[in-house]
């Protein structure tokens, strides 16, 4: 039974169905650790590779009109070939403007894996952004950027 069945299969007690999948789980565990380090200079080096593309694509990473102008564009242009470098770009700037609303750039490690992400200035769960974004571009979703991006730009200030 997948995560979405789980969670379709929840009744009004909000009892957790279990899990006779391999492992033997008896349901969804919770998150209880997230561990993140700094970036590396290598991986410092590859965000700068990705920011040297943000002219091309009319980015300024401190206004984010210009990243949902780029986002929108790119799925106006529906070309598949160009999700990736779509997902890199925009995921690259929107980490860069929460950086600017006070983030930081980190490698975060949790159940599901280790990525690039930015962590909040107080305590909280880093954002891996490449998934916020490609998750987005699959669902060729529209008109996100300056809610979803400005919300947590906005606690980071809180």
């Amino acid at each position: 039974m997948g995560i979405l069945d789980r969670w379709r299969s929840r009744g009004d007690d909000d009892a957790v169905v279990a899990d006779d999948g391999p492992g033997g789980s008896d349901g969804v565990e919770p998150v209880e650790e997230v561990a993140t380090r700094p970036l590396t200079g290598e991986e410092e080096a590859r965000l700068e590779a990705y920011r040297l593309r943000y002219a091309e694509h009319g980015i300024d990473p401190a206004d984010l009109a210009t990243i949902a102008a780029a986002w929108s564009a790119a799925l106006a242009r529906g070309d598949e070939a160009e999700g990736p470098e779509a997902v890199t770009v925009v995921a690259t700037a929107v980490g860069d403007h929460l950086v600017g609303a006070g983030y930081r750039w980190v490698v975060s490690t949790d159940p599901f894996g280790t990525d690039v992400a930015v962590e909040p200035p107080r305590r909280g769960v880093p954002v891996v952004v490449r998934t916020l974004v490609a998750v987005r571009w699959m669902q060729r979703e529209q008109d996100w950027v300056e809610n979803v991006v400005g919300h947590l730009a906005r606690t980071a200030r809180r």
